[in-house]
């Protein structure tokens, strides 16, 4: 069989020209460093040290030629197994040392087990994607004095992370138990790009071990269901990780021509590690065909594969903003080299399948298919809405192979906190927007905030606002016209960390003054037909009316009038006369403290901490702001939307009276 698919690729190499393509981009092979707590409050939280198998597991799925390394820490840092590249010795080495691990450390040095872990930050990794894996309980704990523990916290953040992440590190975090300082597991694994876990039990640091050894060390896989697994010719080995349910003693694994397996046979190239919860079977040089499983399998089993021909998978971003896209770049290698024999990639069809977020609901979405000139296929995924974590799987059919790559995904909180409110105290409908930065996130002094006013009318309205207390931005809009309403900020600077941070977030979506009234002011056919009723009737009442009677003007009362306005203007002559002799001392008083005003520097000001105002945006003294004529040859603005030109009665000043800001305590005094 194998030497018929090396004709046929022959075949289709003279007639449809080159095979595979000269320049290939595969994927790193993993460098992971295990950083693990052995405190004392483990004895609380793992009770029955489950780390041990959880840790035996990983070492025992890393393969050859990738490298790892392993660190106790409590108070001092301990390295358990050395850091060198994985063969069948540092495996034995590893399984045994992951026994040892023990609860008697005292405090919790995380910031100095990190930089144990990446003591070669400084050497560039040009022929390893580096990840760091750190499982704690508790928080930064170095001292009995919680300030030293404060600014020991406040040292990982701003000077250890950066530097790991100048470097390109990925640290995933498992927190395990409530009491766990999680804000920082998440700060450290989001600004990294790495995955964010939380073990509510020591009963999931298994799974959730898997599932961050799965973005670490990522690999290639077969699809398992109920009917097992397909095995082609191309496969030299696989790893089957089955799981088994409680209840169930023991695992058989059926080759295709019948044949089974329960135990090692080194006849048949069959190694077997059993535990009382799953079994790890590794078969090398495996017969073709379908392959099946004979046990009540539990979640978490798969069946991983070393084949010649390679679903290679560009590495992906583990967090993103709800609603943003992820892009997938993935393709088929034969012996290292990317294949772009059209026949062959015209045969392949597949699907992404996208779950999790806190729902059971399972997303399908089908691949583009279709053979690319450089045999790399390129997609956008969507659907990723809410927040949480997702599993993205993708399925390829080759009809006579099956692949299957699993990459999981956390939909990240934003750095941003972001509240509403409405008030109609006043009279009018007044809406207020706060939005707060996290400081352990966010260098709100390279950071600026713009707000965006959108309505259905097109009259479109943008407005930088001021920073508060190098915290926060606030703005109030006091909207005039009757228009459905779309209110965003757009955040543009940096992370504490140095990275660029840019955001979009979605403010507020509502009608003005109510959605009936905006319906109508956008539908008015009913109205129309109203009135023109109303005018067909007016004809017929006129009929009836009495003629009414016209008298002429009487030119005697026009002198009068005019009169009466020339004393009027006698009286406001003498009366402004007597104001300004009365007041013109005070007038010299206030002409001075303005001019003394505008001499001030401006700086000076800025200099003595005074409180920000925030941004009023009020449009409602404006009659006419709901009647911005806009032109066919109206300019074109950045975003591509016609640009609105205003009178100049409504220009920026007027619509924007930074003279009525109010202070930024007076909102809380209310």
């Amino acid at each position: 069989m194998r030497q018929l698919c090396l004709f046929l690729l022959s075949v289709a190499l003279f007639m449809n020209g080159p095979l595979w393509a000269d320049e290939i981009a595969k994927p790193l092979p993993a460098d992971v460093r295990v950083l693990i707590d052995i405190s004392g409050s483990m004895k609380k939280t793992d009770p029955q040290n489950l780390r041990k198998p959880a840790v035996d597991l990983i070492v025992r799925l890393l393969p050859d030629n990738s490298k790892a390394g392993i660190w106790t820490f409590g108070q001092s840092v301990n390295m358990l197994v050395p850091h060198r590249v994985v063969d069948k010795a540092w495996r034995a080495e590893g399984s045994q040392k992951a026994h040892t691990i023990n609860s008697v450390a005292m405090f919790t040095n995380i910031g100095g087990a990190l930089e144990k872990a990446a003591e070669d930050y400084a050497a560039p990794s040009n022929d390893y994607r580096r990840n760091i894996i750190l499982l704690t309980d508790g928080v930064v704990d170095i001292s009995k004095e919680a300030v030293v523990n404060l600014n020991e916290r406040k040292r990982v953040l701003t000077e250890l992370l950066p530097r790991l992440k100048a470097s390109d590190y990925r640290i995933h975090t498992i927190a395990l138990s409530g009491d766990s300082d999680q804000e920082l597991m998440k700060k450290l694994s989001i600004a990294t790009d790495g995955i964010s876990e939380v073990a509510e039990t020591a009963d999931e640091l298994m799974s959730t071990f898997l599932r961050i050894f799965d973005q670490a060390v990522p690999a290639e896989r077969v699809p398992l269901d109920e009917n097992g697994f397909l095995v082609d010719s191309s496969i030299q080995e696989f790893t089957a990780l089955i799981f088994r349910r409680a209840e169930v003693p023991a695992t058989i694994i059926v080759a295709p021509d019948g044949k089974e397996f329960s135990d090692t046979d080194p006849k048949n190239n069959v190694n077997w590690y059993r535990t009382d919860k799953y079994d790890l079977i590794t078969v090398q040089h495996p017969p073709a065909g379908q392959w099946k499983v004979k046990t009540d399998m539990a979640p978490g089993s798969r069946v991983t594969v070393v084949s010649n021909l390679q679903l290679t998978v560009q590495p992906m971003k583990s967090n993103i903003k709800s609603n943003q896209s992820l892009d997938l770049t993935y393709a088929f290698q034969e012996n290292g080299k990317t294949i772009l024999n059209k026949d062959f990639l015209n045969l392949l069809t597949g699907e992404v399948l996208i779950s999790g977020g806190g729902t059971a609901e399972v997303k399908s979405t089908p691949l583009t298919m279709g053979a690319p000139a450089d045999g790399n296929f390129h997609q956008q995924l969507e659907g990723f809405s809410g927040q949480g974590a997702f599993d993205v799987k993708i399925l390829i059919d080759g009809k006579t192979f099956k692949r299957e790559f699993i990459h999981h995904l956390n939909i990240s909180d934003s750095a941003f906190k972001l509240e509403k409110t409405v008030d109609e105290s006043s009279g009018k409908k007044v809406y207020g927007y706060k939005l707060t930065a996290d400081l352990e996130a966010v260098d709100v002094s390279a950071t600026t905030v713009k707000a965006i006013i959108k309505n259905s009318k097109a009259n479109n309205l943008e407005r930088d606002l001021n920073t508060i207390g190098n915290e926060r931005w606030e703005f109030s809009f006091t909207p005039v016209q009757t228009a459905h309403y779309d209110i965003s900020l757009n955040v543009t600077g940096k992370q504490i960390d140095g990275s660029p941070l840019t955001e979009t977030i979605q403010a507020d979506s509502f009608d003005f003054p109510d959605e009936a009234s905006v319906l109508a002011a956008e539908h008015p056919a009913s109205e129309a037909s109203s009135s023109a009723a109303s005018s067909e009737a007016a004809p017929a009442a006129e009929e009836h009316a009495p003629e009414a009677e016209t008298k002429p003007e009487e030119s005697s009362n026009v002198w009068l009038y005019i009169g009466i306005g020339i004393g009027n203007l006698l009286v406001l002559v003498l009366g402004y006369f007597i104001y300004r002799l009365i007041i013109g001392g005070k007038n010299k008083d206030d002409n001075d403290e303005i001019e003394k005003t505008l001499k001030t520097d401006v700086s000076s000001l800025q200099k003595n901490n005074a409180p920000t105002e925030k941004t009023v945006i009020d449009v409602s003294d404006e009659a006419n702001m709901g009647t911005i004529p806009m032109s066919d040859n109206s300019p074109v603005g950045n975003n591509g939307e016609p640009e609105v030109k205003m009178p100049d009665d409504l220009m920026a000043d007027n619509l924007f009276p930074l003279d009525n800001m109010e202070e930024p305590g007076d909102k809380d005094k209310n």
